[in-house]
């Protein structure tokens, strides 16, 4: 099967094409704290409130999320499908912090790693276990994002922090668009590529991947364009497509804050 038939056949349920936009959306990992617990412990934090949009496969909040000493805690629990509509709870974990920090990043645990998630730098320590980033408020005021587990999840950790964001004015809605303009072109014209990162905060960055697209950067194995979360999650960003690409119907998929955005565009090149 070719690459472009592999990318058109990744789809997520409930998605609606039209038009060569997509518009799609994922329930994010902070939405599962409830609302007014969510209120009380932005409050708490200086007004302010990270929490990832995205864990690994079936972590969800449980309960005893708390604020001690300015440092917030949450831990996320895993739960098991025992058949249609019934989950159960298990043991495994990982614990979720965001603190005041105004040091060097590098400085707050010994890394081991340096990784790029969705051009996010996240930092990791194989001997405590830690996967860490650090990020600025609206105020300017410095954080360190943290999350570790002791269950097993090693470096799996390290998405949640790739996609922590500051959710203190943000309700459970969050929507998710991927848009291609024109939506046909002639080889070696110039195309915007735009959307809204549900779930990714400003400043982060979108990743948006076609075989459409000139090879000058490519994201696992894929040439890929990049664009910079504004206000509301907006992005956008130009790309000339090469005068050498063959005719055919391309398929744009983008990701941010270390996952899917859950939608797709169409692009279709002449020649």
């Amino acid at each position: 099967m070719s690459n472009r038939r592999v990318l058109a056949a990744v789809v997520v349920t409930g998605l609606a094409v039209a038009g060569g936009t997509a518009h799609a959306g994922f329930t994010p990992a902070w939405s599962y704290v409830p609302s007014t617990l969510r209120a009380q412990l932005a409050t708490e934090s200086g007004g302010v409130l990270f929490l990832p949009a995205r864990t690994p496969d079936f972590y969800r909040y449980r309960s005893g999320a708390a604020v001690a000493n300015g440092k917030l805690t949450v831990t996320f629990t895993n739960r098991v499908r025992i058949r249609a509509g019934v989950w159960q709870w298990t043991k495994k974990t990982f614990v979720w912090h965001a603190q005041r920090y105004s040091g060097d990043c590098t400085t707050f645990a010994t890394p081991d790693k340096t990784l790029q998630l969705s051009g996010n730098k996240v930092y990791w320590s194989g001997g405590t276990g830690v996967a860490w980033r650090c990020v600025k408020d609206t105020r300017g005021r410095s954080y360190v994002l943290s999350a570790s587990s002791a269950t097993g999840l090693g470096e799996g950790v390290a998405t949640a922090v790739a996609s922590g964001l500051d959710v203190s004015r943000r309700s459970s809605a969050v929507t998710t668009a991927l848009t291609v303009t024109p939506s046909a072109v002639r080889r070696g014209a110039t195309v915007l590529v735009s959307g809204v990162a549900g779930g990714c905060t400003a400043g982060d960055q979108v990743t948006v991947i076609s075989h459409a697209f000139a090879a000058t950067h490519s994201f696992a194995g894929v040439p890929a364009v990049f664009a910079q979360v504004g206000a509301a999650g907006r992005f956008s960003a130009t790309t000339r497509i090469p005068a050498t690409r063959a005719p055919g119907t391309y398929v744009l998929t983008a990701r941010c804050g270390g996952g899917n955005l859950g939608g797709s565009a169409r692009l279709t090149v002449r020649p």
